[in-house]
C-alpha cells in the first residue's frame, strides 16, 4: 500500500466541481454544518485514511465558506501551527449540486460528527448522493440504512482515532495526530471529568496519541483554549455565525449559536438587538437559542442560554414562543435554570447552573418539547408544557418549575389553510382551550411551491399592507443591512436585483419589492440610517420610469424621510445624476443636501463599513474600470436635445411641475428632457452641503 503524506494529500484535492468530477471512486467526507474543529478534523483525518487505504479517493468539505473560517480563531491557530495552507481545502461554496446532477454522477457520503444533513447536502442526499457510512457522538436519529459507528464518547475525533490506530494497514503520521488530539482535549475539556463529557475510551485515545505528537498535554490545550477565547474582536454577527447550527424541529426552524462568552455580558454590546434580528432574518430562523459559555483557566466556570425571538419576522409563531421554550428549559431539574434580568436583551436569559450540558444536550431537549406540541391532541400550550415538563421532570412528586402564568397561547395547533411563513410554520389561529383544532394539514411538494400564503406586514401610509416573500423571493437580494455606522443603521440597495420589465405582473412584483424594503427599514431603523445605493450594473430593462420613483418616493413615511442621514451613491452613470435632475421640483431640498456621489469601493469603504455586506459579484466586476461618463448601455445611441437659447447662453432650465417631466421607460434616451451635452457634476445636479467625490 503506497503511503500519501498529508501535505501531499492536500494538494490533490480539487479546486472545484468540475475537477470534483473528475476524481475516479469519489467519496465526500462532511462534517456538520458548524463546521467546528472536531467536524474540520474527523473529515479531514478520514478522508486522508480512506485515500491512503485504496478504499476511496476521498475528499474533505468544509460547512463553510472561506471567509468564514476566520471566526473559528483556535482551527485558524492550529492549522497555522501545522503549517496547513487553508487555500486548499474544499469548502461548501466550491460544490455545485446542479452541475453534479447536470453531469449524471452519484455522490457517495460519509458524514462524521453528525447523522442528520441540511441545507446543501441535504440537497444534495436527495438528489444525487448516498450517505455509505456514519462516525458520530450525537443522539442517533436512525435515518440512514449504512455501517454506523454512533457512539456518546466525548469527541467525534475520539471515534475517529481508534478506527484508524485499528487498521494496521494505516501509518497515523505526526499532522493528523496532532488534529485529533486537539479535537479530543478541546471537547472533553482537557478530559475533565468534572465536565461530565469525558469517558474511557477519549481518556484512553488521548493517551495513544500523545506519544505521536510528542507535546505536553496542559500546555498545548491552554494554547488551544486561549485561540478559541480570542474573540473580542469579531462583529456581533460574526460571533453568531462562529458557530451557528440549524435544527429543523418539525414546522419550526431554531439557530444555535455557541458563544465563547455569557450572553448577559454580550447582549450589552451596541446594536446588539438589531444585530440578532438581522442575523435570524439572514439564517431564516423562528428564534435563537444563545449558548454562552466562559470556562476559565481560573475562577468558576458559567453557562448562559438566551433566546431571542424576532418579533414580526416570521408570522408563523406566536409571539411567546420564545418564552414556551424559556419554560420547558427552567423546568428541566437536569440544568438547573435560574431566569436572570437582563433590560436590554430583547429576548430571555437564564443561568444554567449545571455547567456539564451543552449544547448536544440541550437541542434534544427543545427538539422533543417541539415535536410534543406539535403532535399533541389538547390545543393548550400551557397544557402542553405543563405535560411535558411534567413528565421529564425528576422529581415526580413536585410540580414542576413552570412560569406560564402569563401564556395564553391556545393556539398551538394550526388550522388547515392557515397562513403560513416562509419556513413552512402556521399562523398560529385564536382558539379557546376547550375546541379542539383540526388537524395539521400535510402540503404536497405542488402545493408548497405554489404556497402564496408566506408575507409580512408593513405600514404604509397608515395601512397595514401585506408583502408577499414568495412573490419577490429571487428578488430580495436588492436590500441588505451592513451593520452601523455609530447609532446610524446602514441599509445597502443594490438595483442589480431590479425586476425586468418583461416579466408577467411586473408592475405587482415592483410594488411588492418596495414595500418589502419598506418593511426592512422599519424593522431595523431606530436613530438614523445611511443608504448605500449601488446603482451600476443595472440591466437597462430593469429600470423603472420616473414616475415610478416619485410614485414610491411619495409614500415613504415622513420618519423615514427624516431619519435618512446620508444617501451614497456608488458608480453614479448620466443616467443616475440626470433622474436627480429631473426629480428636482419634485422631492425636498432636504433631500438632496444628503446626497454624496462615490466613484468606487475603495472610497465607499472610507465612509462606512463593508464588512458586513455582499458586494454582488456583478459590482465587483466593474469597480476598477467604471467611468461615470462613460454611458453604460452602449448599444442605445445618445440623442441631443436641439440646443435652447437658454442652454447657449449657460443657463438651465428645469422642469417645474410633475406634467412637464418625461416618462423614462427608455433610460438613456431621456428624450425631451434637460439638456446633456456635457458630464453632470453633483454640484450641477443637486446643491448639497456635502463636498462631493468628483468624477
Amino acid at each position: 500500500m503506497a503511503t500519501v503524506t498529508f501535505a501531499n494529500f492536500l494538494d490533490s484535492l480539487p479546486a472545484d466541481t468540475e475537477s470534483l468530477l473528475r476524481t475516479p471512486n469519489l467519496r465526500l467526507v462532511v462534517g456538520n454544518e458548524s463546521c467546528d474543529l472536531d467536524s474540520m478534523v474527523c473529515s479531514l483525518a478520514w478522508s486522508h485514511y480512506l485515500t491512503c487505504t485504496g478504499k476511496a479517493s476521498a475528499v474533505p468539505v468544509f460547512q463553510c465558506h472561506p471567509d468564514e473560517l476566520p471566526l473559528r480563531t483556535e482551527s485558524v491557530w492550529l492549522f497555522q501551527e501545522l503549517g496547513i495552507p487553508t487555500t486548499k481545502l474544499f469548502y461548501i461554496g466550491s460544490l455545485s449540486v446542479d452541475k453534479i446532477a447536470a453531469a449524471g454522477a452519484k455522490v457517495n457520503l460519509t458524514l462524521v460528527d453528525h447523522n442528520s444533513p441540511t441545507g446543501t447536502m441535504a440537497d444534495l442526499l436527495t438528489r444525487v448522493g448516498t450517505v455509505v457510512e456514519i462516525i458520530d457522538h450525537h443522539k442517533d436519529g436512525g435515518k440512514w440504512e449504512c455501517p454506523c459507528t454512533i457512539e456518546p464518547v466525548g469527541s467525534c475525533a475520539t471515534l475517529v482515532t481508534e478506527k484508524l490506530l485499528g487498521d494496521s494497514g494505516y501509518m497515523l503520521d505526526k499532522t493528523v495526530a496532532t488534529l485529533l488530539l486537539a479535537a479530543i482535549l478541546l471537547d472533553t475539556v482537557n478530559l475533565s471529568s468534572a465536565e461530565g463529557r469525558v469517558t474511557e475510551k477519549d481518556s484512553a485515545v488521548v493517551q495513544k496519541l500523545l506519544p505521536l505528537v510528542a507535546g505536553q498535554q496542559e500546555e498545548f490545550y491552554h494554547q488551544l483554549l486561549d485561540a478559541r477565547l480570542n474573540v473580542s474582536w469579531l462583529t456581533t454577527p460574526q460571533l453568531l455565525q462562529r458557530d451557528f447550527k440549524k435544527v429543523q424541529c418539525g414546522h419550526y426552524v431554531l439557530g444555535f449559536c455557541s458563544i465563547p462568552c455569557l450572553v448577559s455580558e454580550l447582549t450589552q454590546r451596541e446594536h446588539f438587538n438589531g444585530d440578532c434580528f438581522q442575523f435570524s432574518q439572514l439564517q431564516s430562523v423562528h428564534a435563537l437559542i444563545l449558548l454562552g459559555a466562559l470556562f476559565p483557566k481560573e475562577g468558576p466556570k458559567r453557562r448562559q442560554i438566551g433566546l431571542y425571538q424576532p418579533h414580526d419576522h416570521m408570522v408563523g409563531v406566536s409571539r411567546d414562543f420564545a418564552e414556551s421554550i424559556s419554560s420547558v428549559l427552567e423546568s428541566q431539574e437536569v440544568l438547573n435554570c435560574e431566569h436572570l434580568s437582563v433590560p436590554s436583551f430583547h429576548g430571555v436569559v437564564l443561568e444554567q447552573r449545571n455547567t456539564l450540558m451543552s449544547r448536544k444536550q440541550i437541542v434534544p431537549m427543545v427538539s422533543d418539547f417541539l415535536a410534543a406540541v406539535e403532535h399533541d391532541s389538547h390545543p393548550g400550550l400551557s397544557d402542553v408544557i405543563r405535560t411535558y415538563a411534567t413528565e421529564q421532570s425528576h422529581d415526580k412528586d413536585s410540580a414542576p418549575r413552570l412560569s406560564v402564568s402569563s401564556l395564553s397561547l391556545a393556539d398551538i395547533q394550526p388550522s388547515v389553510g392557515a397562513p403560513q411563513d416562509p419556513m413552512g410554520a402556521v399562523l398560529l389561529p385564536s382558539t379557546s382551550h376547550h375546541d379542539k383544532p383540526p388537524p395539521i394539514a400535510e402540503y404536497t411538494p405542488e402545493e408548497e411551491a405554489t404556497d402564496h400564503r408566506r408575507y409580512r406586514m408593513v405600514c404604509v401610509g397608515g395601512e397595514k399592507v401585506r408583502v408577499d416573500l414568495n412573490l419577490i423571493q429571487q428578488y430580495r437580494g436588492i436590500v441588505q443591512h451592513g451593520g452601523y455606522s455609530g447609532s446610524d443603521a446602514i441599509i445597502f440597495i443594490s438595483a442589480c436585483y431590479l425586476p425586468p420589465r418583461n416579466i408577467p405582473d411586473y408592475q405587482e412584483i415592483l410594488h411588492q419589492l418596495f414595500f418589502y424594503i419598506l418593511s426592512v427599514l422599519e424593522q431595523i431603523v431606530v436613530d438614523g440610517y445611511i443608504v448605500v445605493y449601488l446603482h451600476y450594473s443595472t440591466p437597462q430593462n430593469s429600470l423603472p420610469g420616473m414616475s415610478v420613483f416619485h410614485k414610491f418616493y411619495k409614500m415613504v413615511d415622513r420618519r423615514l424621510r427624516k431619519q435618512l442621514q446620508l444617501l451614497y451613491i456608488v458608480h453614479p452613470t448620466v443616467w443616475v445624476k440626470a433622474m436627480l435632475r429631473l426629480m428636482r421640483p419634485i422631492v425636498s431640498s432636504k433631500f438632496y443636501r444628503k446626497i454624496n456621489f462615490i466613484g468606487n469601493l475603495q472610497e465607499l469603504s472610507e465612509h462606512v463599513p463593508l464588512n458586513q455586506f455582499i458586494i454582488p459579484e456583478a459590482i465587483l466586476s466593474i469597480d476598477d474600470s467604471f467611468d461615470p461618463d462613460e454611458p453604460q448601455y452602449k448599444d442605445t445611441p445618445k440623442q441631443k436635445a436641439p440646443p435652447t437659447q437658454e442652454a447657449v447662453s449657460g443657463q438651465e432650465v428645469l422642469p417645474t411641475t410633475l406634467e412637464s417631466i418625461p416618462e423614462l421607460d427608455a433610460p438613456p434616451t431621456l428624450e425631451g428632457a434637460t439638456k446633456l451635452d456635457t458630464p453632470i457634476t453633483l454640484e450641477a445636479a443637486v446643491p448639497s452641503t456635502h463636498e462631493a467625490t468628483p468624477n
